[in-house]
């Protein structure tokens, strides 16, 4: 079995998942004020962590793992 997964009105692509897996893979959130202030937080830990790496706090490795918790962070919030 597939499911359709729309992506616009009137496109779909199939995906072979059943509805339920997918739903709790992708989790959409339909309110838009919630996604607005979701991205909004993803430009401001861009910007702190651009801050953060500009001012030199982290050095070497430091730096990888800083901006492996800033992805997961930007991640979290986007899902």
């Amino acid at each position: 079995q597939f499911y359709r997964f729309i992506i616009f009105p009137g496109k779909w692509i199939k995906v072979w998942y059943d509805r339920l897996t997918l739903l709790a893979l992708l989790d959409r959130t339909e309110d838009i004020k919630e996604n607005v202030f979701a991205v909004l937080l993803v430009v401001l830990v861009s910007f702190l962590g651009f801050l953060t790496l500009n001012q030199g706090f982290c050095k070497d490795i430091w730096v990888l793992l800083f901006c492996l918790v800033m992805a997961s962070c930007q991640y979290s919030l986007l899902k």
